[in-house]
Formats: C-alpha cells, sequence, structure tokens
C-alpha cells in the first residue's frame, strides 16, 4: 500500500469539538479522510498563495480555502519522522480489509485491535469501509464462512451485519467520525468481482446505496465520499458500456448516483501517474476538474501520485514521453496541490509518501516524498518533493 498524506478542506463537514477521535488499521495502495476538530482549526489566510514551482505554467491565482488537514493514510505515525515533520493530525481507521480478522466466525467479534491507542494524537479521523474492490482483487479477505456466490442474499445480509456492527463500535467507542469513505473504486472494481461477470451499473450503484443507507441510518450527519477510479485517466479502457455491463466514466457514474438518489456528499478520484493514470502534467487535471465541478459535488482526491524515476523500466500503463525526474515530480505535487486547494469543490488531497511495489514486482516504483526501502528506516531520504510540499504547505495552511 501506498504511504499517503491528505490536505483536506474542513468546509461544509459537520465537526464535534473536544472529542478525541478515532482509529485505524492500515491498507492498500494506500488509501483515505475529513475532519474533526480538537481545538481551533488551522486557519489560513485567504488570499494568499504560494509560490508554484517553475518549468510549468502559473495556475490561475484565486482565493485559497481555508481549513485544510494532512493526513498519512497508512496509520498512526506509519511514516514516522517523515509524517510527523509533515504535520499529520489525522488518523485512518480502514474496516475494508479487516472483515475476516473482525469476525472470523460468525456473530464471533473481535474488535480490540482494530482501534488505535494513540488517538489522542490527532485532531481528525475518517473511516474507510467497503468490500467490492475486495471481491474483485482480493477474494481471500473475506470470511470463509460466508458464501461469496450469493452476493444479493446471505452474502449482503452478513456484510450489512458488519457494517452495522462498525458503526455501532465507533459509536460506544465515542469516536467522531468526519468523513466515510464508501466503496473504493466500487465503479472499476465491481465489473471485475471474481465469477461475477454480468455485474452492471446499476447493481453497483444500487449496492451503494444500500450501503450508504445503512450507515446514514445510524449516523444521520455522516459525511460520505464514494471514491472512483478515474476511467478519464485510463484511455486503454474501451468504455463500451453495452448492457450497463462496462466501466464508464467518473462523470457519467456520478451523474447516475445523483440521478439513483444515493445521499453521498462528495465523489473521489485517483491519479497514479505513469503507472495506471495517462496523467504527463498537472495541467492534465484541471480540464477534467473543470468539468467535474459542475456536477454540483464536492470533489476529494483520495490518492494522488507521481513517480520520481524508472530506471527499472517498470512497466508502465501509460508511460509519459519525457520521461521522470526527481524535479518534474516536485512539480507535479505542487502545482497538482494548488490547482485542487484553489478549487473550492475539492475538500481534500492525498499524496503518497513512500515508493510503492504492486505484489509480484521484483523491484518498487520510485514514487512518493519519500525514497529508499521502507522497511530499513536508515535508507530512507527525503526526495526534493518532500521539502517542496511541507514548504507550500507550512506557508497556506499552518
Amino acid at each position: 500500500m501506498l504511504g499517503r498524506i491528505y490536505y483536506l478542506n474542513l468546509k461544509n463537514i459537520n465537526v464535534n469539538q473536544g472529542d478525541n477521535l478515532k482509529s485505524s488499521v492500515a491498507m492498500l495502495t494506500i488509501g483515505i479522510v475529513v475532519a474533526a476538530v480538537v481545538g481551533a482549526y488551522l486557519i489560513a489566510t485567504s488570499q494568499k498563495t504560494g509560490s508554484p514551482t517553475s518549468a510549468s505554467p502559473k495556475p490561475p491565482e484565486s482565493p485559497m480555502n481555508a481549513k485544510f488537514m494532512l493526513h498519512d493514510a497508512e496509520g498512526p505515525n506509519a511514516g514516522g519522522k517523515f509524517a510527523k515533520e509533515l504535520g499529520v493530525n489525522t488518523i485512518p481507521i480502514y474496516l475494508d480489509p479487516a472483515w475476516p480478522r473482525i469476525e472470523p466466525v460468525d456473530d464471533a467479534w473481535m474488535w480490540d485491535d482494530e482501534f488505535p491507542k494513540n488517538m489522542e494524537e490527532y485532531s481528525h479521523s475518517m473511516l474507510r469501509i467497503g468490500i467490492l474492490h475486495v471481491l474483485a482483487w482480493n477474494p481471500d479477505g473475506v470470511p470463509k464462512w460466508v458464501n461469496k456466490d450469493d452476493l444479493d442474499g446471505s452474502f449482503k445480509e452478513e456484510y450489512g451485519e458488519f457494517v452495522e456492527e462498525a458503526i455501532e463500535q465507533v459509536k460506544r467507542r465515542n469516536i467522531s467520525i468526519n468523513v466515510y469513505l464508501v466503496e473504493l473504486e466500487a465503479n472499476y472494481a465491481g465489473h471485475e468481482i471474481v465469477g461475477k461477470p454480468g455485474i452492471t451499473n446499476a447493481w453497483i450503484i444500487d449496492w451503494i446505496k444500500w450501503e450508504v443507507g445503512l450507515i446514514k441510518r445510524l449516523d444521520p450527519e455522516a459525511k460520505i465520499v464514494i471514491p472512483l477510479t478515474t476511467t478519464e485517466f485510463r484511455p486503454e479502457e474501451s468504455l463500451d458500456n453495452t448492457g450497463d455491463l462496462g466501466k464508464i466514466l467518473v462523470s457519467d457514474f456520478v451523474s447516475r448516483m445523483v440521478e439513483a438518489d444515493v445521499q453521498f456528499d462528495a465523489f473521489g478520484f485517483n491519479i497514479a501517474s505513469g503507472v495506471y493514470s495517462k496523467v504527463d502534467d498537472w495541467t492534465d487535471l484541471r480540464a477534467v476538474l473543470n468539468g467535474w465541478s459542475a456536477i454540483g459535488k464536492e470533489i476529494f482526491v483520495w490518492a494522488m501520485g507521481y513517480p520520481a524515476n524508472n530506471d527499472d523500466n517498470l512497466p508502465f500503463n501509460n508511460p509519459r514521453p519525457g520521461g521522470y525526474s526527481e524535479e518534474w515530480q516536485r512539480e507535479q505535487y505542487v502545482n497538482s496541490l494548488r490547482i485542487f486547494i484553489e478549487n473550492p469543490k475539492v475538500i481534500g488531497v492525498s499524496i503518497d509518501l513512500f515508493d510503492y511495489q504492486e505484489p509480484g514486482w521484483a523491484a518498487p516504483f520510485r514514487w512518493g516524498l519519500v525514497g529508499g526501502d521502507r522497511t530499513k528506516p536508515e535508507t530512507l531520504f527525503k526526495r526534493p518533493s518532500f521539502d517542496a510540499v511541507k514548504e507550500y504547505w507550512n506557508k497556506n495552511y499552518r
């Protein structure tokens, strides 16, 4: 999983002051977040603009969104001194990979290890929950006693009990969840569920609607983000939607969720430049973002990663013709962060912290703000992008 940090706009978020917030379990390419405030929020200067990096055109000058938070997606102190130096103030709870551990036997719940012991160190919290991407890409992440073949029957009933129990556990512990990320990459993963080739977009949206309804019933003030895969940045996808069986654009999927009356507040998208996404420069994001901003929902960048190089010639799906460098990476992170923060629809940004290695790949991508082998702390070093992001954050939002 990629180590991520998050900058999040806290406007329009319900906040419970004075609560010691929440908890976490780390996973997946790494993952995501919004906020409750214990004490005063980070207030940024309203007209303050940072200096964008050189070599790329400046984004338009505009007022900064006022309140943001910083998040390391791998869990409490996952980034060690680097995350602390960047000012991490948010703790995540990842329950989507945890179901087999939490309920190894039907109705035998084991929750104690799912909530971190150092919640008091963090002002803000996030909970991520979902099952469709687990069914698609990690089916062993479903308890063995659950019948995966009966998705609309016994499986849905048992998973619904898991979701409800999760929300109840959070309430019993007086954890104030500021944002729920529900069904990671469902618009993509739903079509790749093992042994289920006939799933339609309508079915996926109905599943999301049902799950959001469960959460809202137990937490009526829940702030819901639906984090999606950015099909707009994947030119290799055919987007043939014959019979409603194909992957569709994020804009179309979001519009259909609105039409279906799914009670969500924001949608999310991800950027994995070169590796998966066709994003050669931060300016590629602007046109797409402008189009999405007209939808009428808030937007959350649930993952953003740019390579520092690709010296090992790893098989990127959408390689950049000009190659990669740490200077190029620095420009992408800072300028992308700036246009997101200046867009009033964007409520948060996640930035990958460490190098990333796909399962089964011999070498990691040179990726994120920190290089080196994260299993060997003595090898870790800050890339130029780290100090550039830190400087930008300190200048504008702390």
